[in-house]
This record gives structure tokens, sequence and C-alpha cells, in this order.
């Protein structure tokens, strides 16, 4: 049987937003792993981040920190910092603006008080649920990390299109992916490191070729894993722009999303 490495983005993807796991989504999962199929997770969560309703998955690996970070059989394979004086220079422009930053690392994720509830607040306003995000220290400021991966940014007057102009070369600003107005939050990510280049890192390490690769997702970070891939999948909750990019577009990620994809691509009959 063909063996396939598949790749699945979390928000939106996996768990629908303010639901838990679907089951049919678990039983999908469990099925093609038991038939020998590669799961890796593709997400702009870094590690620590990432939701605890995951771990009944028996993941092979996976991407993290929108690519930033890639993990094989826990083995740490592929890594990429922001430095410490790009760090510093994101913290100043912030506090001169009055704008809100989650700096994701490695150990934890790091935020100034204010941020947590500027950020939920914003998010039940605007789409009516929270996003649970683990290991969030929180303090004084935002500290100068060198272990730093991206930048969750909130901009509370909605000046997010200001953002590119004050950015070091080094970095760019892409859409959030929480469902939120692209005015008020962003993620700040290096400049070519993305979600399609980790997952190369992962088929390399794997000894898996690019064509029996495929990559599920629904927001603007999911673009280069879908062009990289194989075949990219764009779940039915995914916006138009991406639908597009897809090479195929299954149901929403609450109706069966990933199950009916791996069905209809003949993965868990040992065709795909």
């Amino acid at each position: 049987m063909r063996r396939r490495y598949l790749f699945f983005d979390v928000d939106g993807t996996l768990l629908p937003f303010g639901s838990d796991l679907p089951q049919n989504t678990l039983e999908a999962l469990r099925e093609a792993k038991s038939l020998g199929h590669g799961l890796f997770l593709s997400t702009g969560r870094s590690p620590v981040e990432l939701d605890p309703r995951l771990r009944v998955i028996d993941f092979d690996g996976g991407v993290y920190s929108g690519g930033a970070r890639a993990f094989v059989d826990g083995r740490d394979i592929y890594a990429s910092y922001i430095p410490a004086s790009v760090v510093s220079s994101l913290i100043g422009i912030c506090a001169d603006r009055g704008w809100h930053m989650l700096l994701q690392c490695d150990s934890a994720s790091y935020c100034a008080r204010g941020f947590k509830e500027v950020f939920s607040r914003t998010l039940l306003e605007h789409v009516g649920h929270e996003v649970s995000i683990q290991n969030i220290v929180e303090g004084a400021e935002v500290p100068v990390r060198c272990d730093a991966t991206k930048v969750l940014l909130v901009t509370p007057e909605g000046d997010m299109a200001s953002v590119p102009g004050l950015l070091p070369p080094s970095l760019e600003l892409i859409g959030n992916t929480v469902g939120a107005p692209q005015s008020l939050i962003g993620e700040l990510c290096q400049r070519g490191v993305d979600k399609g280049v980790a997952m190369l890192k992962v088929l390399e390490a794997c000894g898996g070729g690019v064509e029996d690769s495929i990559a599920f997702g629904d927001g603007a970070n999911d673009f280069p894993s879908l062009a990289a891939a194989g075949i990219g999948v764009a779940m039915g909750n995914a916006d138009d722009e991406l639908k597009g990019a897809a090479d195929f577009v299954t149901r929403a990620c609450d109706d069966d999303g990933i199950g009916w994809a791996l069905r209809q691509l003949g993965v868990l009959d040992g065709e795909g």
C-alpha cells in the first residue's frame, strides 16, 4: 500500500473554532494511522501552545510556529529563530503605538500585562468565542528572547495596515487564522520561513516524496503547505482564496471534512 504523509493545520481544520475535536475526525485519523500513513501537524502554534485535546492522536511529528520549527518522532529536525535585536525592535514599536504582542518561543509564549484581556475581548466581540493558547507567561513587559519563532500582534485601533512599513526586512505580516478582522490581529513571521518549507524538511527526514504528501488547511498561513504538497486540501470553511489555490476542497471541519477527504482521495482504502 502506498504510504501517505498527511499534514494537518489545527484551528479551523482539526479543531472547529469554539468546539471540540469531532469524533469522526478522530476516527478517520486513527484509521489512517492504523493503515501505516504518517500523521503530522502543520500549525501556527508552537509545541508548548498545542491544544491538549489533540493528545488523543498519535502524531508522528509536525510543523510548528508557522514553519519555524519541525519535529519527527520526537527528534528536533529544523529551527529558525528571530534575532534578539529584531525582537527588541518589535517590543519598542509596540510600546510606542499601544499595540499588544505575544512572543512565541520554544519555552513558552510571552506577553506584557494586558495582552490576554485585549486578545480575548477582540475574539469575543468579533468572532463570538475565545481561542485557548497554552503556556502564556504574562509579565510587566515582553522579554527579549533568543528562542523566538513568531509574533501574534493585536492592534486595538484597527491600524494593522500600518504595520508592514514599520517591520524590519526579515519579517513579514500575514493574516490571522483565528477568524478575527485582519485589521485587528495579525501574525509576524520570518520572511522565507513557512509551513511549506518546514513540511519539505519533514518529508526529507522521513524519506518521503512530495508526491506522497497531502496538506490540509483553512487559513492564510496554509497557502505554502498546500502549494508544496502533492495534494493541497482546503477545508469547506476556508476562505475562497485558499479554496481557489487548493487541489481539492473538502467539507467543513465540523462536517466530517477530514474523513470525507481521506476517503475521496483513496487514503483509507489503500488506493490514494
